[in-house]
């Protein structure tokens, strides 16, 4: 039984995502639009097909560990 993740959809290719990895391997996707917006989840569930916040590029490095 494969245990891959799910492939995060248009989140893998937005300037808004930071990835979280858990202390136990799990990879998760942070919406830092939800910091100001919340009508954005912090952790939309995977894969987003669809989003008015999706904006195509290479997220920003935050500097922050919070998460």
């Amino acid at each position: 039984m494969s245990t891959a993740a799910p492939e995060p959809g248009l989140c893998a290719t937005c300037v808004h995502h930071r990835i979280v990895r858990s202390g136990r391997g799990s990879i998760f996707y942070l919406c830092q639009l939800s910091r100001t917006d919340p009508a954005f989840p912090r952790y939309p569930r995977l894969p987003v097909l669809s989003c008015r916040g999706y904006e195509p590029g290479e997220p920003q490095p935050s500097g922050d560990a919070d998460g």
